[in-house]
């Protein structure tokens, strides 16, 4: 089984899909390009910043 069959099933294609495989090519490699169009953080534990800070709350006088 090659990569390109095993994401086809993966993703439930099946017997109706067994003739398309020009198709699946072309969605596996459009879903290929996605997945590195997008910067990855140097450090993989990196959060992205917060829309907005929440201070603490000040204790009770």
């Amino acid at each position: 089984m090659t990569d390109d069959e095993a994401l086809a099933r993966a993703a439930g294609l099946g017997d109706a899909w067994r003739d398309r495989g020009a198709e699946i090519a072309e969605a596996v490699a459009h879903a290929k390009r996605l997945a590195t169009a997008f910067p990855r953080p140097a450090d993989e534990r990196a959060e992205p910043m917060p829309a907005f800070a929440v201070t603490p709350r000040q204790a009770p006088r």
